[in-house]
């Protein structure tokens, strides 16, 4: 990974005797792989590495970023909170120093389960017979198609 993503990520979460570092949990890789099929942020990231890039000299990079380009640092900066975040060592530690358990946050933490919405009119006749010529005719029309969703106009026509 790139070195000075580290030292930028590394200034905003320099880890400490609980929490690791973000170079210590590969940050900058997370942050490549959450950006990887967004186009836009791909452009973000490169501007953001560029930027790097040009100023490597700077003391501090979090700092001269904010000052440079806020929106860009604030992309930045919430991007390696994501990726440091989702880690599982640091999920770790936050279950160990609160109530929320290891598990990693949405979207993908949380299994899913969907249940199958059927629309209103499948399998099932709407139609009640009210045992007239007319309804039963209505009631056949109805079992020759299902799912078939009957317009307005269609059930004027119906002779009732």
């Amino acid at each position: 990974m790139s070195v000075l993503l580290d030292r930028f990520t590394n200034e905003l979460l320099p880890g400490n005797a609980h929490w690791p570092s973000a170079s210590d949990v590969e940050v900058g890789g997370a942050m490549l792989k959450l950006v990887e099929s967004d186009e836009q942020q791909l452009v973000l990231l490169s501007k953001l590495m560029n930027f790097l890039e040009t100023s490597q000299g700077v003391p501090t990079l979090a700092s001269a970023l904010e000052a440079h380009d806020a929106e860009l640092f604030g992309f930045a900066k919430v991007l390696a909170f994501e990726a440091y975040y989702i880690n599982p060592q640091v999920r770790e530690v936050v279950a160990r120093r609160s109530i929320y358990a290891n598990r990693p946050p949405q979207p993908a933490g949380f299994q899913i389960t969907t249940r199958k919405v059927l629309p209103w009119n499948e399998d099932e006749i709407l139609w009640r017979s009210d045992g007239t010529a007319c309804s039963n005719e209505i009631m056949i029309e109805q079992k020759k198609d299902l799912k078939k969703t009957w317009t307005v106009e269609e059930i004027r026509q119906w002779r009732l």
